[in-house]
């Protein structure tokens, strides 16, 4: 086993810096090494240099922004997502969320911008974040950009970050807080591993109880998490009715596209897409604070 260099640096730039002038193959960035550390373990990735994020403080933090979204840095940890009172109380299915995922030693190291750019398919945390409307932002000597996490997330292990680009923070919109939001996830085996399917979905419904906006999403059943449009037309203009809720969970069956793997089958992970999604829409139709 050949010898690693670990960088620590204390400034964005710093980082930005190393990206610039560094061999994608041989320098990777170490943020909570969730998912890092056993490809590692496994030679799988062989770097030469690590790039350590825990000391850059630009990348910490939690905030609402002066235009009311909320700011995750990319370093800040599962337990402080869903420990920070802000978010248990205006986005408690964000919150929720992240206290499910794997088990606590999991939540003490696992970054949000670490679990965004490893792009597990069946992660939990993008189908939430893609029914928020959420965004990536990135940064590099080249300068900023910010891209919907739905045009981030590109394929199994596969994003739209350039390779001389830092996942920096991720953006709430404040639209994003008035919907009332949920999670669901079928882990058959063991609730620390990644679900079969987990389904999300955020929706405003009136005072005349008609739905005026909503987002669904599916992570599990296909190349990555989908936000599925078509469920989404069946449920806007009228009641969250238990036989709208039940066609626009048929047509989640229709738009996913998972494969057969040791968490079950192609035919069975669509059947579940549907059951998980429609028992979800009707949670949130039922009346609740």
């Amino acid at each position: 086993m050949r010898a690693v260099e670990y960088l620590a640096p204390e400034h964005l730039g710093e980082v930005l810096e190393v990206l610039a002038g560094a061999d994608p193959a041989e320098t990777v960035v170490w943020a909570g090494g969730t998912a890092l550390g056993p490809l590692l373990r496994r030679g799988l990735v062989v770097p030469r240099t690590l790039l350590g994020l825990e000391r850059v403080r630009e990348l910490a933090g939690l905030s609402v922004e002066e235009d009311g979204s909320l700011r995750i840095g990319a370093a800040v940890r599962l337990r402080e997502l869903y420990e920070a009172e802000l978010v248990r109380l205006q986005l408690p299915a964000l919150a929720g969320t992240a206290r499910r995922v794997g088990n606590v030693r999991v939540q003490n190291v696992a970054t949000v911008g670490g679990h965004l750019a490893h792009a597990d398919p069946a992660q939990d945390l993008p189908p939430v974040l893609l029914v928020l409307d959420a965004e990536v932002r990135l940064y590099s000597r080249r300068g900023a950009r910010a891209l919907p996490l739905e045009e981030f997330l590109l394929g199994p292990m596969q994003t739209a970050r350039a390779e001389d680009e830092l996942v920096t923070e991720v953006r709430v919109p404040p639209h994003a807080f008035r919907r009332r939001t949920g999670y669901v996830r079928y882990t058959p085996r063991s609730p620390e591993d990644y679900p079969t399917v987990g389904v999300a979905a955020s929706v405003e419904v009136d005072a005349e109880g008609v739905c005026r906006e909503v987002r669904v999403a599916v992570g599990g059943a296909g190349p990555k998490a989908l936000r599925v449009r078509a469920a989404e037309q069946v449920l806007v203009g009228g009641p969250l009715s238990a036989d709208r809720c039940r066609e626009a969970a048929r047509r989640v069956e229709e738009e996913v596209d998972p494969w057969d793997d040791a968490r079950g089958s192609a035919a069975y992970k669509r059947a579940m897409a549907r059951v998980w999604a429609e028992r979800l829409l009707q949670q949130l139709a039922a009346p609740g604070p």
